[in-house]
């Protein structure tokens, strides 16, 4: 098994974004600065530069369908790990934040694309991170002793993934993970649903824009997966792509700025994931 790391960072022009028909264009490295019009000095459209990381197994074993007491021990739950980060560059600075919709700002989608002979991807949990304290929050590594947070952090591990002890660690299920609500402020919530144009199931974080402002602006989350073959073989792969997209239109909450759908499917962030048989 391996586990790839993929990343990319790139520049887009947004015009109309305020509008539910926004046009998007990928800006190249050595574009004319002088050429473009843009935030603050024309409020029609923005430069944002982002920042996309993916990261998990490429090979990881098939799960079971059928549990026993025989086999539990070769159920396989897989962590896939993205990143998402924007920042505006000079002299095109403006408050990209404060313009943003206040409920569903972001929308961080993983896109799970298996092709006609492929294992089925099944969702199985997912969290946002993010450090703690915040600007406003205090963390549990404030309110208790670190003995006491690595203990529960063990239990919260063994209770909630039984299967999965490796991930128990503090740094991967208490301290960095942000709840979803906050004295009763929604932070992001989790959404499956089906894409119309990849045609393949795909999972949603949407996040609130207070999160950026009380978190940080680039953020992280995990995807567990397993995967099932069926009893004929199952030679292809499945594809996990990374797409974010940001809202500014205030009529709707789907109507996004999506600028990787400007980028070619081959220059897109993906991991092609290849199941195998355990032993």
């Amino acid at each position: 098994m391996t586990t790839r790391i993929k990343r990319t960072v790139f520049d887009f022009l947004a015009k109309d974004y305020t509008t539910t028909t926004p046009d998007v264009c990928i800006l190249p490295d050595d574009f004319d600065h002088t050429a473009i019009k843009a935030q603050p000095q024309h409020k029609d459209s923005f430069i944002q530069r982002w920042y996309l990381s993916l990261q998990g197994e490429d090979s990881p074993l098939y799960s079971r369908t059928t549990l026993t007491k025989k086999n539990s021990t070769n159920q396989r739950i897989y962590r896939y790990d993205w990143a998402f980060g924007i920042t505006v560059i000079e002299p095109f600075w403006w408050d990209w934040i404060g313009e943003l919709g206040n409920e569903g700002a972001l929308a961080v989608h993983i896109v799970l694309e298996p092709l006609e002979h492929s294992p089925e991807a099944i969702p199985i949990a997912a969290t946002l991170s993010a450090l703690h304290p915040s600007r406003n929050t205090k963390s549990r590594w404030d309110l208790s002793k670190i003995s006491k947070v690595a203990a529960e952090a063990t239990r919260i591990g063994a209770t909630a993934f039984p299967l999965m002890d490796y991930i128990s660690s503090g740094l991967t299920l208490t301290s960095n993970v942000l709840e979803s609500e906050t004295e009763g402020q929604k932070n992001w919530f989790l959404y499956q649903f089906f894409d119309e144009k990849l045609k393949c199931p795909a999972v949603e974080w949407r996040i609130n824009k207070e999160v950026l402002r009380e978190y940080g602006t680039l953020l992280r989350g995990s995807l567990f997966l397993a995967f099932q073959g069926s009893t004929e073989s199952s030679p292809d792969h499945v594809r996990i792509t990374l797409r974010p997209q940001i809202r500014y239109c205030q009529e709707g909450d789907i109507d996004f700025v999506v600028p990787t759908n400007k980028i070619t499917r081959e220059k897109q962030l993906y991991i092609e994931v290849t199941p195998k048989e355990g032993i």
